[in-house]
């Protein structure tokens, strides 16, 4: 033992002394024994539905732009916009230039260095009315910028497909419903080649990866039409079939939930299930929302709402909030916190959802509809702190209301570099120039653009909650076109 000591020790020196970094490792029992229970713990994660590592939230966001060729009111189409991956800009101008027009909608599902994933929605019509929708499920890896197929996602499909149609529970949720049910459920899962850019050939059929899982989508026929259907595959819960590389997730994220079923989901390899459901009355206001946490039952007051819009669960190092978006009348919104780490009280707030999806605690897009210049839709980006609560990073909001407002009178602003730009130097704004709002701090100044794309800023002065004023005078005497909600 001391001359094989010896040796190594003259071989060390050996290395060093030609100038090269050295780095020599003794296998032992122990080293061994070690490198066998992380791997052990390693499987146990993976068998778990969640693998840690370094992956890294994207920066996304999904915006609305007048379509070339139509108005403001006519032709707002949603577009994705993504900083810092060049691999995705191939798919973004895709999405934004061929699968998206004034009739579509895009929800974000996943948005990471891993997978980029969304949904597309887009009413079809003929004569100008409404005779379906078409349905495109996006999922790319944001490494190279090529679309994922369902062979790359799961490692046993025909096994997760025979599990979901033995599964009784399962059939009778979803293929009870929906003609024939289970071959399209197989084609989903085990013939890639049925589907291309997201889509069958019917457009009928998608399915997106989320942060909790994979969503399938599906087309099916009712009483008053056509409507989708979201089935949800949780990784929690179906895991031995997806691929590792699928399973890696930033460590803070959200995703959304459907009410009315149980979920599963992975807190630090801690499994949880969690079930929101809500009691409706006669008069369809919602009298009590109902969660279920790990077999917890849980029930909030209600009685003014109608009801559960769409609700998100937040995970941010080992806490988990729910966020629950609450419809009432006139559009309005609010949001019902829950901290589903311990039995408190909700927190609520005024803000809603905005367009673009909640996926990162640490930075996301809420809304609000606030009484400015005109009643306008706004959003801006927050972080979630430590009660649950969501924190403002900036004191500016975005306009997202298409508003086209005419000048009554001669007004005086500044010209600015951008939106919420520095400022460019003063700007004499003659009556009847058209101007589209485009931000504000809701206090003292509004941001427009002018018909040239140019942005300026008009001071403004808030008497209270619901009065603006303008160069002393109210804003309906100031600008044609201003709406303002009862």
């Amino acid at each position: 033992m001391k001359k094989r000591f010896i040796y190594l020790m003259l071989a060390a020196f050996l290395l060093v002394g030609c100038g090269k970094s050295t780095s020599i490792t003794v296998s032992t029992n122990e080293s061994a024994a070690k490198e066998s229970v992380a791997l052990e713990s390693k499987a146990e994660e993976v068998a778990k539905g969640i693998i840690k590592n370094d992956v890294q939230m994207l920066d996304v966001h999904i915006f609305y732009k007048i379509r070339e060729g139509l108005s403001l009111l006519e032709g707002m189409m949603p577009q994705v916009e993504v900083k810092g991956n060049d691999n995705l800009k191939n798919i973004i101008e895709r999405i934004n230039k061929q699968w998206t027009d004034e009739h579509s909608s895009i929800e974000l599902t996943r948005a990471d260095s891993n997978i980029f994933s969304l949904f597309i929605k887009t009413m079809v019509y003929s004569d100008y009315d409404k005779t379906g929708e078409e349905i495109r499920g996006i999922n790319i890896d944001s490494n190279t910028g090529k679309e994922l197929k369902i062979s790359d996602v799961l490692k046993n499909p025909v096994g997760l497909y025979d599990k979901l149609t033995e599964s009784e529970e399962f059939m009778e949720e979803y293929g009870a419903d929906i003609a024939y049910f289970s071959e399209k459920l197989e084609s989903v899962l085990t013939k890639p080649q049925e589907f291309s850019d997201g889509t069958n050939n019917d457009s009928d059929i998608s399915w997106a990866l989320n942060n909790g899982g994979m969503m399938i989508y599906m087309i099916k026929e009712n009483d008053y039409g056509k409507e989708i259907v979201s089935i949800p595959l949780e990784y929690a819960r179906y895991s031995e079939f997806f691929k590792d590389d699928i399973l890696k997730l930033p460590d803070d994220y959200a995703f959304k939930i459907l009410p009315d079923r149980e979920i599963r989901f992975n807190i630090d390899g801690k499994e949880r299930t969690l079930e929101l459901t809500q009691e409706i009355n006669e008069y369809d206001i919602a009298q009590e929302i109902r969660v279920k946490i790990d077999g917890e039952k849980r029930t909030y007051q209600d009685g003014s709402s109608y009801g559960i819009s769409k609700s998100y669960v937040l995970k941010k190092g080992d806490h988990v909030y729910l966020y629950v978006e609450l419809t009432y009348d006139n559009d309005y919104k609010s949001m019902m916190i829950i901290d589903l780490n311990k039995k408190s009280e909700t927190i609520s707030i005024g803000d809603s959802f905005a367009h673009t999806a909640l996926l990162n605690p640490n930075d996301f897009y809420l809304g609000d509809n606030i009484f400015t210049i005109s009643s306008v839709w706004v959003e801006r980006k927050y972080e979630l702190v430590d009660d649950g609560r969501p924190k403002a990073l900036t004191d500016y909001f975005t306009i997202t209301t298409p508003v086209q407002l005419a000048a009554k009178i001669e007004l005086n602003g500044e010209m600015l570099d951008g939106v919420n730009g520095n400022s460019l130097g003063s700007i004499n704004l003659p009556v009847g120039i058209l101007l589209t709002p485009v931000g504000t701090d809701k206090e003292s100044f509004t941001d427009y653009t002018m018909s040239d794309g140019s942005v300026v800023r008009i001071p403004m002065e808030k008497i209270s909650d619901y009065e603006i004023k303008i160069d002393g005078k109210p804003v309906d005497e100031v600008f044609d076109g201003t709406f303002f909600a009862g």
